[in-house]
């Protein structure tokens, strides 16, 4: 008897070892990930300030025509995807073929429209409201990468190239904002 209540004594310990343990490693991986965001979030504007120069040999219109490009791709392989005849590999329970043409239509849309935008900053008319817009455009298309379609055909790595891609032509154009006020 004292036996059983020993080993089910130690079975207990053991389990709220590896709560304690587990609970332990998961804070310190987020307060990891909490670091590194606030540090980029500190010192990405100030890389800006340094580098505004940069600004002016950033081709806007080539990085809108890109886009553009990839939006206008995007949009013609969408009609080629067959839900009637076929059954495809990221289909599941969640995601239906025709939500994942949709998600693709809204990816294709704002691939194309935050492309205009860009093309649209290099010219001489450019505004405020045209960075603002496109800033606006960028976190857009970033969300647009959390779509259950997107994630379904690009890898992780390819995401987070993108999103970075994005966040340093937000910040530049954010940085390129604030020294103008």
């Amino acid at each position: 008897m004292s036996s059983i209540i020993s080993i089910i004594i130690v079975a207990i310990l053991g389990i709220i070892g590896n709560i304690v343990y587990f609970e332990y490693r998961f804070k310190k991986e987020h307060k990891k990930e909490i670091d590194k965001e606030q540090m980029t979030k500190l010192l990405l504007p100030l890389y800006i300030i340094l580098k505004t120069d940069e600004l002016e040999f950033l081709e806007w219109d080539k990085i809108g025509a890109d886009l553009i490009d990839e939006g206008k791709e995007i949009d013609s392989l969408t009609p080629e995807i067959d839900c009637v005849n076929y059954e495809y590999e990221w289909e599941s329970a969640r995601l239906s073929c025709q939500e994942g043409k949709a998600q693709l239509g809204i990816l294709a849309r704002d691939y194309i429209s935050l492309g205009e935008a860009y093309i649209k900053l290099s010219s001489d008319s450019a505004s405020e409201a045209d960075m603002s817009e496109t800033i606006r455009l960028i976190d857009r298309l970033n969300s647009d990468f959390q779509l259950e379609m997107v994630s379904a055909i690009l890898d992780l790595a390819t995401i987070d190239e993108i999103r970075k891609t994005n966040s340093y032509n937000k910040a530049i154009l954010k940085a390129a904002l604030e020294s103008d006020n």
